[in-house]
């Protein structure tokens, strides 16, 4: 029986390849619909699943999807005399534990509040806040004149500040001595601007003064209380699923953090939102439409390939009929086209996989230089589905023209010419 396999397979291979040396044309015309069909699903399966990550990165970077702050919940600190509010020890609780995901970044802030400037003879009331080493990197602020907050201004508490861009009438540049609260503090740095995702008005980052969390404390909150915990969760590389809910099962892991030494729930997140179910919705309706398309394109090609089996069957009727001759029977004929034609298809589709890594490869290349870094990932499944459906593409329109060289009449398969 298995031997009887091979030789049917062999048999197929070798007619399959024939044809391929003696019609080339008519073998890629043949096989087009399958090698699109097969190329499209595996390399669309890798640019969606790297694409997914990469657009999710990106669209972090501009949303904060991926920063979970963690706030004092006011309500809870007041009703209930068990409740604690958030302390230095919980930031370092957090920035210790081996829970959290590699690579991920742990801040604070601290006061967050309006406090009286003076500059240049002029009178302001501008947001303060206290900020740590991270703070930028975490809020992805970057500077536009001066410089950011060196080791030593964070060590040595120095009376330094970072502005916004829009502070203090957005004229103050680096070097200039602003007074807050009547002490005096030198401008090193100001704020690149940055779009406003939320209220924007006081509450922008282009609206605050920025001092080293030090700083901020001995001058005017010795408590080191912070006000926010904030922490960057960096996804991994292969991200199966979308990034809301992985960064939502991290604060899960936040939260498990914060009430090891708790009774009672004193605090609350804010970042990206529990719903991410349309954002699902949308992901999952356009990858349905666009591996559709490859579908039916196999289909197509399914179509192609038992018209030219019919056409094979034309052609071949007097060695149908030689074969019956010597003692084929229907069944024999049956398996020898629908073989041929599972053949057929399967070649199709190696055409259609080495054309996807060839295509795959030069995408890579071509948009880490260009766009991003954009790694070489091929999907398994995608592979294996695209042989499986092949194969069953070529037993499923291979069964009628098979059936119409079966049931050939011998006598009248051998007069044709």
């Amino acid at each position: 029986m298995v031997s009887t396999l091979f030789a049917s397979v062999a048999t197929s291979l070798s007619a399959t390849l024939d044809l391929f040396r003696t019609q080339k044309v008519r073998f890629m015309l043949t096989v087009s619909g399958i090698v699109v069909g097969v190329g499209s699903l595996v390399v669309m399966a890798s640019l969606l699943e790297v694409g997914q990550a990469t657009l999710q990165a990106s669209s972090a970077e501009a949303t904060g999807d991926d920063v979970i702050t963690v706030q004092n919940d006011w309500d809870s600190l007041q009703n209930h005399p068990d409740a604690e509010r958030l302390r230095h020890t919980d930031q370092e609780a957090i920035a210790r534990s081996t829970m959290l995901p590699e690579g991920s970044s742990v801040t604070a802030t601290y006061g967050m509040q309006d406090r009286k400037a003076r500059w240049k003879e002029k009178d302001y009331t501008p947001f303060t806040i206290g900020i740590g080493a991270e703070t930028l990197a975490v809020y992805n602020l970057g500077i536009a004149k001066g410089r950011a907050f060196s080791e030593s201004d964070f060590a040595d508490a120095r009376r330094v500040i970072v502005v916004g861009a829009k502070a203090l009438d957005g004229t103050a540049a680096p070097g200039d001595v602003v007074r807050v609260e009547g002490r005096p503090y030198v401008v090193v740095g100001v704020l690149a601007e940055k779009a406003d995702m939320g209220p924007g008005g006081p509450w922008s980052w282009n609206q605050r003064l920025l001092f080293p969390e030090r700083t901020y404390q001995l001058n005017f909150d010795p408590s080191r209380r912070p006000t926010n915990i904030v922490v960057k969760v960096a996804p991994p590389v292969q991200l199966n699923g979308l990034l809301k809910d992985y960064v939502l099962a991290t604060r899960g892991v936040l939260d498990a953090i914060l009430m090891r030494d708790r009774s009672v729930k004193s605090y609350r997140f804010e970042g990206v939102s529990d719903d991410s179910g349309t954002e699902a919705l949308i992901m999952n309706t356009i990858q349905a439409l666009l591996y559709l398309t490859t579908v039916f394109s196999m289909i197509v090609g399914g179509i192609n390939i038992m018209n030219i089996m019919l056409v094979t069957v034309v052609e071949r009727t007097r060695e149908i009929g030689l074969r019956r001759a010597v003692g084929a029977t229907r069944g024999d004929i049956l398996q020898q086209f629908i073989s041929e034609t599972v053949m057929i298809t399967l070649v199709g589709a190696a055409i259609g996989l080495l054309g996807a890594l060839v295509l795959l490869a030069i995408s890579s290349w071509a948009l880490t230089k260009w766009v991003a870094p954009w790694p070489f990932q091929v999907e398994g499944w995608s592979v294996g589905l695209g042989l499986l459906f092949s194969s069953v593409i070529g037993l499923t329109f291979g069964i009628y023209p098979a059936w119409r060289a079966s049931q050939l009449d011998p006598v009248e398969a051998l007069r044709s010419d």
